[in-house]
């Protein structure tokens, strides 16, 4: 198998995997999952963290068995060229599908709190020029703004101390009244909102220390399900039942109650750090939809990540109403679900039997 040049330690890669996972689905998080399960909304995310540790640990022993192979070459060895360049391309087309979500997401998320009056386009183009410019850098750069985007935004979560005063306990009363079918339908909403992890599969080649990935993946991904859980919790027992259930940003939403002698509209400063953590997102997912064009198309991979960018520029001025975006989004968080949590797991079996079949001929 091919050598390639390995460029972070195994530690880089829990702030790769965890901000790959929180972006702007956190904001409208806690309403999408109260919608399926109610006040037992936290047994659902808790059921959807193992979920997602099972899938990672699959993950890892496919990409250990290939060595230094990301997922586009474990498919073409696996599958051959012609079926590989179909699931290739569908993973591409995927990636390129999310970052443009994300995007239309924040712009949209800016224009209702403090940027109003402002062109979506030209939200979209000042995001992916911004993109652009850090993917062009490498991996490196891309891991690195992971790195400070954790960092820099993490205490936001902190400033969540003033909303404690109105925290009623009782609105997560009853536990463990929710039928089993919308628990099901819980762990369903908040797997394909917790996505982000399969980005494993795609920066395992770059990771030095193999060994410790496995230990550091599983600690990205319960540091996420524990702060996906923490601000779902709070957000139940802050909203009302109605509140919750008409709040598109929940988070948004109990943020705007911080206020500091020197600040009055906190949620303005939130809103536009926000931008940082939507930035290792953006980041990431291009990287990963470049690297798909590069090995499907044979092109380099700075012409590619332009190609891309040209794309998702060109969209933005067809999908632009919130109920359009709201599909377009719940159709991306679908097709993730197959690609991600299913997925893996034929792909393990079918590497399993066809090593089986190698060595026994």
């Amino acid at each position: 198998m091919k050598s390639t040049v390995s460029f972070v330690n195994a530690y880089i890669a829990f702030f790769i995997i965890h901000t790959s996972q929180i972006g702007m689905g956190i904001l409208g998080f806690p309403r999408i999952i109260y919608l399926a399960a109610k006040q037992d909304a936290w047994v659902s995310i808790l059921l959807s963290g193992l979920l997602i540790s099972l899938i990672t640990w699959i993950m890892i022993r496919i990409l250990n068995h290939y060595e230094n192979f990301n997922l586009y070459e474990i498919n073409e060895n696996v599958f051959g060229r012609f079926i590989s360049s179909i699931i290739n391309t569908v993973i591409v087309i995927y990636f390129i599908a999310s970052n443009y979500s994300i995007i239309i997401s924040y712009v949209e998320l800016s224009l209702a709190w403090g940027y109003e009056g402002v062109y979506e386009w030209v939200g979209v183009s000042a995001l992916l020029l911004v993109t652009l410019y850090a993917v062009s850098g490498g991996f490196r750069v891309v891991a690195g703004v992971c790195f400070l985007s954790f960092f820099i935004t993490i205490w936001i979560i902190f400033v969540l101390y003033q909303p404690f005063e109105s925290l009623q306990i009782t609105r997560i009363l009853p536990i463990l009244t929710t039928s089993p079918p919308e628990i099901v339908e819980g762990v369903f909403n908040s797997s394909y909102t917790m996505l982000g992890f399969e980005t494993l599969f795609f920066i395992f080649p770059f990771i030095k220390e193999k060994d410790k990935l496995l230990f550091i993946s599983q600690l990205a991904v319960w540091f996420t399900t524990l702060l996906v859980l923490f601000t779902t919790v709070i957000s139940i027992l802050f909203f009302s039942a109605k509140e919750l259930e008409k709040n598109i940003w929940p988070l948004v939403s109990m943020i705007s109650v911080v206020h500091f002698p020197f600040l009055e509209r906190f949620e303005y400063i939130a809103v536009s750090i926000w931008i940082l953590v939507i930035f290792s997102n953006l980041s990431i997912t291009l990287f990963i939809s470049s690297k798909g064009v590069k090995h499907i198309f044979h092109v380099k991979q700075k012409h590619g990540i332009w190609i891309i960018s040209i794309i998702i520029f060109i969209i933005s001025f067809f999908i632009t109403k919130r109920v359009d975006i709201n599909l377009f989004i719940n159709h991306i968080g679908h097709i993730g679900f197959y690609l991600w949590f299913v997925y893996p797991i034929l792909l393990y079996f079918i590497s399993i039997i066809k090593s089986k079949i190698l060595s026994h001929s």
